[in-house]
């Protein structure tokens, strides 16, 4: 059975005189609520910056972290506090699924790769993989039904605008938004990618889902959450649990190689006035 888990990413300001932060690890807590610590980063990365940092200095800021993760306080506190301490970013944390040990380590090997690694060739081609073809082919739809806006602007054109920023959070995005009357939102998750992209998927599929919640708050409750998902047969088992995450969230989701969820998604995308064909 999959259990559920939070995490936050660590950051750490070498010199706090000259602003710059690295990500160097990260938090990760499991559904009782335990907490540990994973320092990602080589100290070699932090003495770029700062030449004072050594062993010696990060071991007194990981004792620094375990200090505050052993009070009794709630997860959710927990990241306040560290966050309140400039050690992870305010607001919701990051979720992955894991059934057992070995998939936990993968996901925390993910957490590393996404946002620890130094930009090289591996991770480039693995940001490569995760951006979907799905979304791009659904931008080419509707575009061929002229109904593609451009700019956030376009939304009171009656159009639909692809990335759009999350208000207050603009490192968030929704894949497409269209507004008439109320916000109908659209996240897509494309599964014809490798295993380990695939398995990559449910923290993709966690960003996505806080990025809808967070828009909700601004856009009202009454906020259209859609997905539009491709899933080849040798990542379905898997997906499974990533969409019933989704849909826990609020989501209605719809498959792009079905014809008939693609008729019933342009009605709830476009609203039910438009009747011209996505497929």
């Amino acid at each position: 059975m999959n259990s559920t888990y939070e995490f936050v990413v660590l950051r750490l300001a070498p010199n706090p005189m000259r602003g710059e932060l690295l990500n160097v690890g990260a938090v990760v807590f499991a559904p009782s609520g335990e907490a540990t610590i994973h320092i990602m980063a080589p100290l070699g990365k932090l003495r770029v910056i700062d030449a004072t940092w050594n062993a010696s200095r990060l071991a007194d800021w990981r004792h620094t972290l375990e200090r505050v993760l052993r009070m009794d306080r709630s997860t959710a506190e927990h990241i306040n506090t560290l966050a309140h301490l400039g050690y992870c970013k305010r607001g919701e944390p990051g979720m992955f699924l894991a059934e057992n040990a070995a998939q936990l380590d993968a996901e925390i090997s993910n957490i590393r790769r996404t946002y620890i690694t130094p930009a090289g060739e591996a991770i480039q081609s693995h940001k490569r993989e995760r951006k979907a073809r799905l979304a791009s082919e659904l931008r080419q739809r509707f575009k061929s039904l002229k109904v593609l806006g451009k700019s956030i602007d376009d939304l009171s054109e009656h159009l639909i605008v692809p990335n759009v920023p999350v208000p207050d959070y603009p490192d968030l995005k929704a894949d497409f938004v269209f507004k008439n009357g109320i916000y109908r939102l659209t996240q897509t998750l494309d599964y014809r990618v490798s295993a380990q992209g695939a398995h990559a998927k449910i923290n993709e599929a966690c960003v996505k889902s806080m990025a809808a919640q967070l828009a909700s708050k601004s856009w009202g409750p009454d906020t259209l959450k859609l997905a539009v998902v491709q899933v080849p047969n040798e990542f379905a088992d898997l997906a499974d649990g990533h969409l019933d995450m989704l849909h826990a969230h609020g989501f209605e989701i719809f498959h792009a190689d079905r014809q008939a969820d693609m008729h019933r998604y342009v009605q709830q995308a476009l609203g039910s006035e438009f009747s011209g064909p996505l497929v």
